[in-house]
């Protein structure tokens, strides 16, 4: 892997911790998905809006030798928006395995 994982892996012990603050644990399995699923929908938004602005970079900025810098500082807040959505999703995988362990389904 790389050099941050334990990093990641402390940061979505943090936002499960603060989630389990802020919000009662799941009810069901169902809504266990549901609320995983809004934060895959949320990172796969920030990847495409990522990949649009490499795109556009490309085609209207690197073609024509120009550095596309607004596009690139567009890349890299995306790209950090995407990088929290996935650790609000391995937070929220743990929190149903948690629910799973407490009800015993797993």
């Amino acid at each position: 892997m790389n050099t941050v994982e334990n990093q990641v892996r402390e940061l979505a012990a943090q936002e499960l911790a603060a989630a389990n603050e802020k919000f009662p644990q799941f009810h069901s399995p169902h809504e266990g998905w549901a609320v995983m699923q809004e934060e895959i929908d949320e990172a796969e938004q920030a990847m495409q809006t990522v990949r649009v602005c490499s795109g556009i970079l490309w085609e209207h900025y690197i073609r024509r030798n120009d550095s596309g810098v607004k596009k690139i500082k567009s890349i890299k807040e995306y790209a950090i928006r995407l990088a929290c959505e996935a650790i609000q999703i391995g937070a929220m995988a743990q929190k149903n395995l948690d629910m799973l362990d407490k009800e015993n389904l797993i």
